[in-house]
């Protein structure tokens, strides 16, 4: 399994239309992308983060069977027609969208059923 750690950040005054559009996108992806193990976002808590977030950024958390499958995911339909169509929301550095990623292998621990929240 491969998983990733990405921040992104919305354009100011865009944020809650970015999170409807990453609502849909997060749907797409579960009813079709079926090696897309774990695909989880998340808004930036500030109380007791260090440093303070902005508070356009957005977390995700991602996991997929292989490395192959993230790159699949990446170049596929769901998400390049999604990135066409929503890349205005978001913060782009020379028209591409400007995130930090991070990969990870994970070496222990769990994913519980369906989180609440």
């Amino acid at each position: 399994m491969i998983c990733i750690v990405t921040k992104w950040w919305c354009v100011d005054g865009k944020r809650n239309e970015a999170m409807a559009a990453l609502k849909d996108l997060v749907a797409q992806v579960e009813k079709q992308e079926h090696t897309t193990l774990m695909y989880c976002l998340h808004t930036a808590e500030k109380t007791g983060s260090l440093p303070p977030p902005n508070p356009n950024e957005l977390i995700f958390l991602g996991a997929w069977t292989n490395r192959q499958a993230f790159e699949d995911h990446r170049t596929g339909e769901i998400f390049t027609k999604w990135l066409e169509k929503h890349l205005h929301l978001f913060v782009c550095n020379d028209g591409k969208l400007y995130v930090s990623a991070e990969f990870a292998n994970r070496f222990a621990g769990f994913v519980r059923g369906t989180a609440v929240g």
